[in-house]
């Protein structure tokens, strides 16, 4: 982070100190999705368990898919086409039509590292359209006859079904997905989650006697995920609340290596997520031109405004 500016905030709260009822505007609750229930109904269960009006979620779950789910409460809500694109990880039981052994596997799986090629499959919701994906590893963790256990760290937008499904196409044999499981979504992984009877639980505590503790580890703030970081003066941000872009003269930090079009998280000096962006300017170029005439030159692009303070 360079720090641009030596300045103290007083406008709104850290984020880990607001009061209760703030939080579940403006936080995010961690669910391990169970199979059975798509997304959408597990989204709509967090959002009746914790009486709220509306809730998303980051990322859709296939019904008979399992793990971690970050659901999105009332205003956070906001930023969900930009949670969404974090890279995912994810367990997979595959079924080989035929017994292979670890290097005949090892082999087939060496095509899918790195950038692949993808067109979803015919059951996804989505155009099934020729895309490509990010593959950052792909390593089997066992091999028992035709079962293979295996784990896929990817882009977010990939489907394991059709890389089981290529992946047998390769060795020359049928591939079925028997079983998926997603461990981490962001930076949020399934040691993080809790299932949506604790969540009921705790909200159950905290609403008849008033014990918080456990609610505040399953409910985060908004600010948990990770946004490239740009922060502003407290005179800017009331700016930013209407719209107003930030200018260089207004940013007290920045984080290192945010290039120019890059998606962006604007914060108070308190740390509270104000709003979401494009930067218009490279970080490097924020530091350079800081001071005189360069103060004036808009840093980013306001797309959704996030706190109301």
């Amino acid at each position: 982070m360079l720090v641009l500016q030596n300045a103290k905030g007083v406008l709104g709260r850290p984020p880990l100190e607001r009061p209760m009822e703030e939080l579940l505007r403006y936080g995010i609750a961690v669910i391990d999705k169970p199979p059975g229930p798509s997304s959408h109904e597990v989204s709509a269960f967090t959002r009746k368990i914790l009486g709220l009006k509306v809730t998303g979620h980051t990322g859709t779950l296939d019904q008979n898919v399992s793990g971690v789910l970050v659901v999105l409460l009332e205003n956070s809500r906001k930023i969900s086409g930009y949670a969404a694109r974090a890279d995912k990880k994810y367990v997979c039981l595959m079924k080989l039509g035929k017994v292979y052994g670890k290097e005949d596997v090892e082999a087939a799986f060496s095509n899918f590292r790195g950038e692949i090629y993808q067109r979803p499959p015919l059951q996804s919701a989505v155009a099934k359209k020729l895309r490509v994906r990010k593959i950052h590893s792909l390593e089997i963790l066992e091999i028992r006859g035709s079962l293979v256990l295996f784990e896929c760290f990817c882009e977010a937008g990939t489907y394991i079904r059709k890389l089981v499904y290529d992946a047998g196409e390769i060795l020359g044999t049928k591939a079925e997905m028997l079983e998926l499981r997603r461990t981490l979504a962001g930076a949020f992984s399934d040691k993080d989650s809790v299932s949506l009877q604790k969540l009921a639980d705790y909200y159950w505590a905290w609403k008849e006697n008033g014990d918080e503790k456990y609610l505040r580890k399953a409910i985060l703030p908004i600010e948990a995920i990770h946004m490239k970081k740009v922060v502003i003066t407290d005179a800017a941000a009331v700016k930013v609340k209407n719209g107003i872009r930030p200018k260089i003269g207004d940013v007290a930090q920045i984080e290192e290596g945010i290039s120019e079009r890059d998606l962006i998280g604007i914060y108070t000096l308190k740390g509270e997520l104000i709003a979401a962006g494009r930067a218009q300017l490279a970080a490097h170029e924020v530091q350079a031109k800081k001071g005189g005439d360069g103060d004036a030159l808009p840093v980013a692009a306001i797309e959704r405004v996030i706190h109301e303070f």
